[in-house]
């Protein structure tokens, strides 16, 4: 499509320029194979037919966008919950590594069939602050009390451990949704 053959000795082609249709100034040969626009390597979001330009990307999202103004509010009440429940894992230890990811993913579950099985962008982001907030009443003492020793700073990581492997178990399990 963009190449022109040209008449005259030898099969040579000549290549018509093209500008990224939000970047004016840089040349591209690529095209969204939704809309045929010209974008350049920024704009270009890879899938597994070809590329995406910003808006068509933007439009695929909203198809799929379906939670409610509701389900924003559910989603943060439930995290908030679940996620100070489940602040009292940092206290038995080591098994942290084991619990907080199992009580992430359980966060996550819990939040989507109570929100209907229903996909919002954004959705996975107030869950994640949800058990960073609820988590907070067992990181806070522990940081007040300072770093005198060696344990003080151990009775820190238990709970900033468990805060990281249960908000990335979440995010994880409601981002694949």
């Amino acid at each position: 499509r963009d190449l022109v053959r040209s008449r005259g000795l030898g099969d040579v082609y000549k290549r018509q320029i093209l500008y990224c249709a939000w970047h004016p100034k840089v040349e591209t040969t690529l095209r969204c194979y939704q809309c045929n626009t010209p974008i350049c390597v920024k704009c270009a979001q890879r899938t597994p037919v070809g590329y995406l330009c910003p808006e068509c990307r933007n439009e695929r999202k909203k198809r799929f966008e379906s939670a409610k103004s509701t389900d924003y509010i559910i989603a943060a009440v439930v995290a908030l919950v679940l996620g100070g429940i489940a602040g009292i894992i940092p206290m038995v230890g080591w098994y942290v590594l084991f619990l907080s990811p199992l009580a992430g993913t359980l966060i996550a579950e819990a939040v989507w069939r109570l929100v209907g099985r229903r996909y919002g962008q954004h959705l996975w982001w107030i869950v994640a602050a949800g058990i960073v907030i609820g988590g907070l009443p067992t990181l806070l003492p522990r940081l007040l009390g300072g770093f005198g020793n060696a344990l003080g700073l151990i009775g820190v990581l238990w709970p900033v451990l468990h805060i990281s492997l249960a908000v990335g178990a979440a995010t994880a399990r409601l981002r694949l949704r």
